[in-house]
């Protein structure tokens, strides 16, 4: 048995891992077009902070390779997939034969069409090479355009350098739009400021300006001066290979795969952020491009490459940026009604809501079963709302419960109760330790 994987991040690994544990002898190839093995890319921003050195950022040993038996052609890109006879073609001019392939080639940054988009001193952060250029960049003002999580941990982690300006642009109207409400954003917005960066929303940059090197983003509403732009509008999922290959591509824009993260090509497999798979909340196929989501969907597409057959039971978006802004702050499934949720004549699908002056709480109920939540200010019983959301039980009736702050588990014991044949111990367990 012959298993090329594509890709180095979390669902790659994962994967090795996985075939490893079934499969100790056959040949592994691995190609990644970063250069830098093994680090983990959420941690790229502290990276940039200065918080964390570069040896920091390795999730797995330096050896992990060697241990592991796989031949790694880092820096190498895969330049197609052949399915007939089955092989990859990489930059170096060789063909790969395989058995099984695993595509886990993430996503791509998009850069958006905005004249002087190429001048120096504008960089994405996806990379180790992005961090390494941003790092090198001289100035003390500085401009990350969007406001999703990247844009937010960039900006912040930007300040923490030492920038004495730090502008956070978004077009929409508020900061994490894709993740978190208007409401939940006032709180993290007022967070944002009190670090030390200018938060704009509701503006869009035009161009850049500057002779050769970016010295000024001009927006739809004024003129921002800065030494260097991060750009942060989003990610799209890696899938050029796939589409050339002819393998189906979903309607998000991701490789499509069935339960065992099979492409609709027998023996290649996709994982990761490249992977468009069943979303629990929102009863249809996602992009959940999430470190956890990634290293679970190689870790089924490992197992089943090596001949286990195991299913994957769909995921959920989770996002914490607790971390970062210094205040608990964390969301989950579908935020909003409208938020790519399947939606039937029929369904009854409500938001619940409740603030005080430094927390907020909201579930989003789909026929009184949790499918989203948001979470700011105390984020102790996300666990619980994760596991409810998963199991998806009718909660209506502890709705004024579970929204309390004085929550605890004698609360919810009944609901648990009468839904005991879905819980198994662990998880009746874990319910236990979830701090209420």
């Amino acid at each position: 048995m012959r298993y090329v994987i594509v890709g180095g991040s979390a669902a790659a690994i994962s994967a090795v891992e996985a075939i490893r544990s079934l499969d100790q002898k056959s040949e592994i190839e691995l190609f990644s077009d970063e250069e830098t093995p093994l680090f983990s890319r959420v941690l790229l921003p502290y990276y940039v902070a200065e918080e964390l050195s570069k040896p920091l950022l390795n999730f797995r040993s330096s050896d992990f390779f060697e241990k592991n038996n796989v031949m790694a052609h880092m820096g190498v890109r895969v330049q197609e997939v052949l399915v007939d006879p089955t092989a990859v073609k990489a930059q170096d001019g060789n063909r790969y034969p395989f058995d099984k392939l695993l595509l886990a080639t993430g996503g791509t940054p998009i850069v958006p069409r905005i004249p002087g988009i190429r001048k120096e001193g504008i960089s994405t952060l996806k990379t180790m090479a992005d961090a390494e250029k941003i790092c090198h960049m001289k100035g003390t003002k500085a401009v990350v355009i969007g406001a999703g999580s990247i844009g937010v941990e960039a900006s912040i982690s930007l300040k923490r350098r030492g920038m004495k300006e730090v502008t956070l642009l978004e077009q929409m109207a508020h900061v994490l739009p894709t993740v978190f409400d208007a409401e939940a954003a006032t709180i993290i917005t007022k967070r944002i400021e009190e670090i030390g960066v200018r938060v704009l929303t509701g503006e869009k940059a035009v161009r850049f300006i500057g002779n050769g090197r970016v010295a000024g983003v001009v927006t739809d509403a004024r003129e921002i001066e800065c030494d260097m732009v991060v750009v942060a509008v989003g990610v799209r999922p890696a899938a050029q290979l796939a589409q050339k290959a002819g393998i189906e591509i979903g309607p998000m824009g991701g490789v499509k795969v069935n339960e065992r993260m099979m492409t609709s090509v027998r023996d290649i497999y996709a994982a990761g952020d490249v992977a468009e798979t069943y979303d629990l909340a929102r009863d249809r196929s996602f992009l959940n491009a999430i470190w956890p989501c990634a290293f679970e969907q190689g870790r089924i597409a490992g197992l089943n490459m090596a001949g286990r057959k195991t299913l994957y039971p769909g995921s959920f978006r989770k996002n914490s940026i607790g971390n970062f802004i210094g205040i608990p702050a964390m969301s989950m499934g579908a935020t909003r009604p409208d938020d790519h949720v399947n939606r039937q004549e029929g369904d009854d699908i409500r938001e619940i809501q409740r603030r005080t002056k430094d927390t907020y709480r909201k579930l989003v109920l789909k026929n009184g079963r949790i499918i989203g939540a948001i979470l700011v200010g105390q984020t102790k019983k996300a666990g619980l709302f994760s596991i409810l959301l998963q199991k998806r039980v009718d909660v209506t009736e502890f709705i004024p419960k579970l929204m309390s702050s004085s929550l605890n588990f004698l609360d919810i014991l009944p609901l648990i109760r009468r839904n005991a044949d879905q819980f198994t111990e662990t998880e009746y367990k874990e319910l236990m330790d979830t701090g209420i």
